[in-house]
């Protein structure tokens, strides 16, 4: 398969000439001195006061995330109070991205300096933090404006208009515990051109960041037994072994018993199993072997230009480049019988091997003679964990030009984008068929670590720095916005806004011809694309002085989908002068991503659970699914069908369809005084068709879905279980976002100030089924989404000093998540993951000629992440880092 190489890249020519152009000065004129006194803020492409928005924007400078202990994008869109939190996994190659409201990432609107980043989730940390100046939040949707996606909110990182001059800025984050999770890296910024004087500028910032791995044997504290006990989580010498060092065995001909393990009885070895149930040993790794933290490498490059021309029209080019590596790790290699690939090859010993138990070198078991033997054998022993390499980039460009003409205020803007990801295999894969045949042979142990003889094989199957996975996808387009006033109404002017888009979105996912099978699931190849164009309207209408109408229309086109219109009407109402009462109503329409409907779909296993079940059909006995208390039927291998990852299908659906929404926003915003200001703002958000998974624990549970276990129709062996993505009944939400700043009269100690970002939840339920009962997911674990918590109450609270002199700022934060029902996958043991709350600290003084230093405490008390059962990890990760207390220090030097 010849690698995919996207088409050359015209657009980065373009920028490369409009950067060139810019860095040279022209039109020396004199730049118009009335002031700007209106700006376009997101939520419409209507300049207007920022004061006069009808709908809850909030606009936080990246000084102030900077302040709040915010070291990457990701931090940022954790902190946020209107989004939810995903517990991070150690097994994924993504990122933590947006997903406000808790309603999922891909209906929330990521825009770069207002233009999309993606069609779908990309790693927000492409982003580099040095280049922002402030981040926008539009707590509505904006489907009427942005486009019809936006349905749970938009995002707007907008990076700085110009720079002048030069500064580099070391930062560093330091455990107070030792064994790793450190963070470092530096940024540098650099810019030449005065665009009120110079009527030019061009800057370059770049940031470079790691983060260390943080194994989990360094915190004991986080899975020792009792804690873990404490949350439900059973230790592991009451279950029956499945993979383990040394390997289980069973009986390959189908006998409903387990043969057990041949060193069961002198206790199985340490530390890597202890005795379990029927015989057999039980892994004692987890997450002390895996990393709590994944080693992550980010680097990005930002350079932007701007000109003034003639009659104050400006030019202006941006070209983004990203380079992200994450490492994630799992537990280990398990050999056995794998049902994620077709055809894979089963680890079985026969009695011709030396290492067959009873042939000297590996105890003998009773009720073993002369039987093939399938293995349970987890490598971690001998291979270590397993890394993968996700090795991310991207590059993107824009061309922007602004002008008037007549009296029309207009925008034109071309971009492009391209986003990579390669998958390697880092370290701890084997070629699996050679590792079948090493068994076969009487050259690996199963039982024990290898002699040489065992070692050299194992490296002469290694697939350790294979490819084996490249994905690409491509985002081109263009559009043009205009604005002008229209007619003198009772408040004000009538004003106008048209706008048209279109852009080509274009993936492809390949495996490359070399690669070679191991332990992974590869994905088929893939190519899909799509074709958007859109057209919409915006009306503002000042009624009175004191009511301000605004409509939009919005026609989108999608290739494969069709057409879709969604209006929006909001207004804002403002009694009195202390008193702004405001709202909106609109609609959005989701078309599927490429790669939710086109990429890795297939009519068979993708990959396998991630808990054991038994199987429903063939290890009945056991509770709706349970992992023990089953009894295979005859014939089938107890290892397969009991207390087994059992195959799934968790890929694309090419039939899936669109989803569509309804959203409300109604607040008031009181302003008794300059120094005082809260808004209340309800928000009700209701999404039908809406695209998601059933969680694996549902369909194991439910009878319903057994119409979702797709089985050998002779057989009656479980091909996989059908996990894929499909159109559900929905999700409706509603809820009050508190927002309340004070700044308090300076004093002979300095300046302070207070601010709450809160959002309280009311309500948070999914439909799996159209037209079938609603089930909440408030405060706990829901049929959809297992890994995302939707709290009923958080906020984030910060209070600012600043001294009198202006050199001294002090900055303490403090984030605060609700109490929350755990998974609880055992109906005899209940567990409430206790309220959390995280304060970070941090000390600025910029009195020093040239230099701003900022110090601080990051998790002042030391609170680790309460217990879950609810997580792989064992304890609620999405709450709170595992590193614990951590030292900050970031330390800036202006040339």
């Amino acid at each position: 398969m010849k690698k995919f190489t996207p088409a050359p890249r015209p657009m980065a020519a373009a920028v490369a000439t409009a950067l060139l152009a810019i860095a040279t000065p022209g039109y020396a004129q004199e730049a118009s001195s009335a002031p700007m006194t209106k700006v376009e803020i997101t939520g419409s492409s209507i300049k207007r006061l920022a004061a006069d928005q009808a709908l809850p924007v909030t606009v936080t400078k990246a000084e102030d995330w900077i302040a709040q202990g915010n070291i990457t994008i990701s931090d940022i869109l954790l902190s946020m109070s209107t989004a939810a939190n995903a517990d991070p996994s150690t097994t994924s190659g993504l990122s933590n991205g947006s997903n406000m409201r808790g309603i999922g990432q891909a209906r929330t609107l990521v825009l770069l300096d207002g233009r999309r980043l993606s069609d779908t989730t990309i790693d927000p940390n492409s982003i580099p933090l040095s280049a922002l100046d402030r981040t926008e939040v539009l707590r509505d949707g904006a489907s009427s404006v942005y486009g019809s996606d936006a349905i749970g909110g938009v995002i707007n990182f907008v990076t700085k208009k110009s720079y002048t001059g030069a500064s580099i800025t070391a930062k560093a984050t330091i455990p107070e515990r030792k064994g790793g999770g450190e963070t470092g890296g530096f940024s540098f910024t650099v810019g030449k051109g005065e665009l009120g004087s110079d009527r030019w500028n061009v800057y370059l910032t770049g940031d470079f960041s790691q983060q260390n791995p943080l194994e989990g044997g360094t915190r004991p504290e986080l899975v020792s037994q009792e804690r873990l006990g404490s949350a439900g989580i059973a230790p592991p010498s009451i279950n029956r072994g499945g993979f383990a060092f040394p390997a289980n065995v069973t009986l390959v001909n189908g006998a409903t018993r387990n043969a057990g393990n041949p060193y069961f009885s002198s206790g199985c070895v340490a530390p890597y199993s202890v005795p379990g149930l029927s015989n057999t040993c039980t892994s004692r790794i987890g997450v002390r072997e895996v990393a709590l933290l994944t080693e992550k490498k980010q680097g990005s490059l930002f350079l932007k230009g701007s000109t003034l021309l003639a009659n104050d029209s400006k030019l202006s080019a941006t070209l983004l480049y990203s380079q992200i590596n994450v490492l994630p790790t799992r537990v280990a290699l398990n050999a056995g019988v794998n049902a994620v690939v077709p055809n894979y090859p089963s680890a079985t010993i026969t009695p011709s091997s030396p290492f067959y138990p009873g042939r000297g070198i590996t105890p003998a078991m009773a009720g073993i003679t002369n039987e093939t033997l399938t293995l349970g054998w987890n490598m971690l022993a001998d291979l270590g964990p397993a890394v993968l390499d996700y090795q991310k980039s991207s590059i993107r460009g824009t061309v922007e030009y602004e002008g008037r003409l007549g009296a029309w205020d207009y925008k034109l803007g071309l971009w492009s984008a391209t986003y990579d990801i390669d998958i390697y295999l880092k370290s701890g894969w084997i070629n699996t068929f050679g590792l079948s045949d090493g068994i076969k042979n009487g050259l690996l142990n199963p039982f024990a670590v290898q002699n040489a003889a065992g070692q050299d094989y194992l490296k002469s199957i290694s697939t350790d720095g294979q490819l084996v996975n490249e994905a690409s996808s491509r985002l081109s387009g263009g559009d043009i916005t205009a604005s002008r006033e229209l007619m003198d109404l009772a408040g004000g002017k009538l004003a106008l806004a048209v706008g048209a888009s279109a852009f080509h979105n274009t993936g492809m996912s390949v495996i490359p011809p070399n690669a070679t099978l191991s332990s992974f699931a590869i994905a088929a190849d893939n190519q899909a694309s799509r074709n958007v164009a859109s057209v919409y309207a915006e009306l503002d209408a000042p009624i009175t002085k004191t009511l301000n109408i605004n409509a939009a229309l919005r026609t989108d086109n999608y290739s494969d989908f069709g057409s879709t219109t969604n209006p929006k009407l909001s207004f804002r109402w403002k009694p009195l002068e202390s008193v702004t009462v405001r709202g909106a109503v609109g609609t959005g329409f989701r078309a599927p991503t490429l790669t939710e409907r086109y990429f890795g779909a297939s009519d068979s296993a993708t990959g396998i659970t991630t808990n054991n079940y038994n199987d429903p059909l063939l290890c009945p006995g056991g509770a709706p699914g349970a992992s023990s208390g089953g009894t295979a039927l005859p014939g089938y291998n107890p290892a397969l069908v009991c207390n087994a990852r059992q195959p799934v299908n968790s890929g694309a659906n090419p039939t899936v369809g669109p989803e569509r929404s309804k959203s409300i926003n109604f607040g008031i915003v009181l302003k008794p005084s300059n120094s005082l200001l809260i808004s209340l703002d309800y928000w009700n958000v209701e999404v039908t068709d809406a695209i998601g998974q059933i969680a694996q624990a549902t369909l194991f549970t439910n009878p319903i879905y057994a119409d979702k276990f797709i089985r050998d129709p002779v057989t009656k062996a479980l091909r996989y279980v059908d996990g894929r993505l499909q159109n559900l009944g929905g999700v409706r939400t509603d809820g009050v976002d508190l927002t309340v700043t004070y700044q308090l009269p300076r004093t002979s100690f300095g300046r302070f100030g207070f601010q709450m970002d809160g959002t309280y939840t009311n309500s948070f339920d999914t439909q799996v089924d159209p037209g079938g009962a609603w089930v909440s997911s408030l405060n706990k674990f829901g049929p959809l989404d297992s890994l995302t918590y939707i709290y009923r109450w958080r906020y984030t609270m910060s209070q600012k000093w600043q001294s009198n002199s202006g050199d001294w700022t002090s900055t303490l934060t403090q984030s605060y998540r609700q109490s929350f029902e755990d998974l609880n996958r055992s109906t005899t043991f209940y567990h409430r993951i206790d309220p959390y709350l995280l304060v970070n600290w941090s000390l600025a003084y910029k009195g020093f000629k040239n230099w701003n230093i900022v110090g601080g405490i990051n998790n002042v008390f030391d609170r680790d992440p309460p217990a879950a059962n609810g997580s792989a990890l064992g304890f609620a990760g999405a709450l709170a880092s595992p590193v614990g207390r951590a030292a900050s220090l970031r330390a800036t030097y202006t040339f």
